[in-house]
């Protein structure tokens, strides 16, 4: 209990109000700091809080490189033309990968890994 008895509103208003007018040089570049730190994090949460800005209509850009009269069969063969175009790309990616996997391989067998 004896430590309760010692804390006091009036103290600690007495002792701010020391530190206040006490005239020490660095005491002001530390309040500089104090508040540039804690107006700099304040800005950061601010600005990070998601406040919805005003909806805008979005922009249509409109695709016009096919043409609209197009059938169904050359619709059909420009799907068939692009897919190998995408299987292709595919194909190459999945050989890079084997070939990194197989980098690694040696690299650990090189440095007496288990790599199964």
């Amino acid at each position: 209990m004896g430590f309760l008895r010692d804390i006091s509103p009036l103290r600690a208003l007495a002792d701010i109000k020391t530190f206040w007018f006490d005239q020490q040089p660095h005491k002001w570049a530390f309040i500089g700091l104090s508040l540039l730190a804690t107006s700099t994090i304040f800005f950061a949460f601010v600005s990070e809080s998601g406040f919805e800005r005003e909806w805008k209509r979005p922009e249509i850009m409109w695709v016009t490189s096919l043409d609209p009269g197009r059938s169904d069969a050359q619709i059909a063969e420009e799907n068939r033309a692009n897919q190998a175009v995408q299987d292709k790309i595919l194909a190459e990616q999945i050989a890079r990968d084997e070939e990194r996997k197989a980098q690694y391989r040696r690299l650990a067998e090189q440095f007496g890994m288990d790599t199964e």
